[in-house]
């Protein structure tokens, strides 16, 4: 067949129809056994992914959604223990209140007990 050059280069006739021959083989075969099962492994792929990529959004709307509520949940908490600790405080407040009332009636009648006894003591030394 006719040789002939492009740019310079020997190109053979025969073999450039030789090798578009087996491309167009090679791609017909491609599309005929390898594209159909390729186009539904992608499709399979893109519709796994999406369910992945839906189901990762719901996942982080619900941690979201509990985020919120832990949040709320600390304010309440916090709101508690500060109620508690005022409680605490004022109970404390208020019992010590009550120890030292006590402890001064005590002293008071301790006084008074003290008192009568010297008194009693000296009525009956002078007696």
């Amino acid at each position: 067949m006719g040789d002939f050059e492009v740019f310079g280069i020997p190109v053979s006739l025969g073999t450039m129809i030789y090798q578009a021959l087996i491309f167009t083989v090679l791609v017909f075969l491609i599309k005929k056994f390898v594209m159909g099962r390729l186009l539904g492994v992608m499709e399979k792929r893109k519709a796994y992914i999406g369910q992945q990529l839906s189901l990762a959004e719901q996942y982080k709307k619900e941690a979201e959604q509990k985020l919120l509520e832990q949040e709320r949940l600390v304010v309440l908490a916090r709101e508690e223990a500060r109620i508690i600790r005022s409680r605490s405080e004022e109970e404390a407040r208020s019992a010590f209140e009550q120890s030292v009332a006590e402890a001064r009636e005590i002293v008071h009648n301790a006084k008074d007990d003290a008192r009568r006894i010297l008194n009693s003591h000296n009525q009956h030394r002078g007696a």
